[in-house]
C-alpha cells in the first residue's frame, strides 16, 4: 500500500484546472457573463491554484476562504482547502474539508481518494478501510491495498479472504504472496499457510518452486518428516531439476550423508538455472561446512574452479571472506576486486582490500588504491593508515607522515586504531632519523596501551 500525498496533490491540481476550464466555457455561453461574483470567485480560485503551485499554502488557503464566502457550497473549494491543509500537515483541517467536499459531491472519486490517502498517511487503518471501499471498483490495486490494510489492522482472516479472491481472479502475484506470508507470520496461522501451499502444488506440480516453497514452510515449522517427504516427491516429479538439491542438501547434512550433501551443494552452486540469491545462501552454507569439516576442502576448491562467470557479486564477497579466514590472502583479494566492480561503494570490501594489499606487500597498489578511495571517503582513518604505512614501506617518508598525521585527526573513540597510528608515525620518524619525534609517538602508544 503506497502513501502518495504528492501524487494526489498533482491529480487534484489537474482536476481543479479542468473544473476552471468548464467554468470559462459556461462564461462563453453567456450564462454568467454579467455575474461579478463569478469573476471575483475565479480570480481568487486561480490565485489559490497559483499559490499552491508555489508551495505558498497559507496564501492559497486565504484565497480559498474568499472563494468559500462567495460560493459556500462549491465542493472543489473544500477539496482544495483539504489539499493545502494536508501540505501544511494540519491534518484535522484537511480531513474536515475533504469530508465536506464529499458531502457536497458524493460521486466524485478524487475527493474520496484524497480522504483515503489522508488516513493512510496517518496510519489510521480502520478509517482507511472504510475510505477505500468506495474505490474498489476503480482498480484492483485498491483491493490489494485493502488486504494490506486488514493486515495492518490485524484483521488477518479478512486479509486472507481478499488475497484468496484476488488470486482466484487475477492469478498469483509475488507482492500478494509477500503480504500473505506477513499475515501468516503475524497471525501464526501456519495450518492455513501449509494448506495454501499444498493447494498451489496440487494446481501446478509442474512448477518446481511450488515444491520448494512447501519444503521450506515445513522446515521452518520444524516438520522434518513432512519436509523430507515433499523433497522426495519433488525429486520424483523433477528428477533433473537443480532446485530440488536446494532442499535435499540440508536433509543430507542433517543425516550426516556428507558425500550426498556435497554433491547437491555442487549442483546448486554451479547451476545456470538456480537464482543468484539461492546460490549465495547455499555457497555460504558450503563454506561453513568446510570450515567445520576441512577434509572436504577439495570439494569446495572444485566448486571454485567451476563456478560460472554469472556468480553474483555478493557471492564474490563470500568467497573473499572465506579465503581471508583461510589466510589465502591473494585469492581473497582477487574475489574482493571482482566484488568491487559490482559494488564500488561497499566500504567493507574497500577496507578488506586495502588491508590485503598491505598483507601481500603490494605497497604501490595499496597507496594508489587508498588514494583513489580517499576521494570518496575523506574521513575514513583506516584509509589514511594504510596509505601512510604503504608509503613508509616505499621509503616516501614525508608522504607517509603527512597521511598518518591527517588520518589521526579522524580517529574517534577507537583506542586500537589510535595506537596503530602512533606506532606507524614512530616508525616513519625513526626511518627519517628524527629520534625525538619517534620516541614521542612511541611514548604516546605505550601510555594509551596502559590505559584500561
Amino acid at each position: 500500500m503506497k502513501k502518495e500525498p504528492y501524487h494526489f496533490v498533482i491529480i487534484c491540481f489537474l482536476i481543479s484546472s479542468i473544473w476552471g476550464q468548464a467554468q470559462v466555457e459556461t462564461d462563453s455561453l453567456g450564462l454568467v457573463s454579467n455575474d461579478s461574483t463569478h469573476v471575483k470567485f475565479q480570480t481568487h480560485f486561480y490565485e489559490a491554484i497559483k499559490q499552491k503551485t508555489l508551495e505558498n499554502y497559507s496564501k492559497a488557503i486565504e484565497e480559498l476562504e474568499s472563494c468559500k464566502v462567495l460560493r459556500p457550497l462549491e465542493s472543489v473549494v473544500f477539496h482544495e482547502l483539504g489539499i493545502n491543509y494536508f501540505n501544511q500537515k494540519q491534518l484535522d483541517s484537511a480531513e474536515f474539508n475533504f469530508q465536506n467536499a464529499i458531502s457536497l459531491d458524493e460521486t466524485n472519486f478524487w475527493y474520496k481518494e484524497s480522504l483515503y490517502h489522508l488516513y493512510v498517511d496517518q496510519d489510521r487503518y480502520e478509517d482507511a478501510i472504510l475510505a477505500v471501499e468506495p474505490l474498489l471498483s476503480r482498480h484492483p490495486n485498491y483491493k490489494q491495498d485493502l488486504a494490506n490494510l486488514y493486515l495492518k489492522a490485524k484483521r488477518y482472516s479478512e486479509a486472507l479472504t481478499v488475497l484468496d479472491d484476488l488470486d482466484t481472479t487475477l492469478g498469483y502475484d509475488a507482492l500478494r504472496d509477500r503480504i500473505r506470508n506477513e499475515v501468516y507470520d503475524q497471525s501464526g496461522n501456519n495450518d492455513h499457510r501449509i494448506m495454501h501451499l499444498k493447494r498451489r502444488l496440487l494446481e501446478a506440480p509442474e512448477l518446481p518452486t511450488n515444491f520448494l516453497n512447501l519444503v521450506y514452510a515445513h522446515s521452518q515449522l520444524n516438520q522434518k518428516k513432512e519436509a523430507l517427504e515433499t523433497a522426495q516427491s519433488f525429486l520424483k516429479q523433477h528428477p533433473k531439476s537443480h532446485l530440488v538439491h536446494v532442499a535435499l542438501y540440508k536433509f543430507y547434512l542433517d543425516d550426516k550423508a556428507y558425500d550426498k550433501a556435497i554433491e547437491s551443494m555442487k549442483i546448486v552452486t554451479t547451476s545456470t538455472v538456480v537464482s543468484p540469491d539461492i546460490k549465495v545462501k547455499v555457497l555460504n552454507d558450503f563454506m561453513s561446512f568446510v570450515v567445520q569439516f576441512p577434509e572436504y576442502k577439495s570439494a569446495l576448491l572444485e566448486v571454485t574452479n567451476t563456478v560460472t562467470q554469472t556468480t553474483p557479486s555478493r557471492s564474490d564477497v563470500e568467497w573473499g571472506d572465506y579465503y581471508y579466514n583461510q589466510k589465502a590472502y591473494s585469492k581473497a583479494l582477487s574475489y574482493y576486486t571482482k566484488a568491487l566492480k559490482f559494488n564500488p561503494d561497499d566500504f567493507k570490501i574497500i577496507k578488506n582490500s586495502a588491508l590485503l594489499y598491505l598483507e601481500t606487500n603490494q605497497f604501490e597498489k595499496a597507496a594508489e588504491f587508498t588514494n583513489n578511495q580517499l576521494e570518496l571517503y575523506p574521513t575514513q582513518p583506516l584509509l589514511y593508515l594504510v596509505n601512510g604505512t604503504a608509503n613508509k614501506h616505499l621509503n616516501k617518508l614525508d608522504v607517509a607522515i603527512e597521511f598518518l598525521s591527517m588520518g589521526l585527526d579522524y580517529v574517534i573513540d577507537n583506542k586500537t586504531l589510535q595506537i596503530d597510528f602512533y606506532k606507524q608515525l614512530s616508525s616513519a620518524y625513526m626511518l627519517k632519523g628524527n629520534i625525538q619525534e619517534s620516541k614521542a609517538f612511541t611514548k604516546k602508544a605505550t601510555l594509551l596501551e596502559q590505559k584500561p
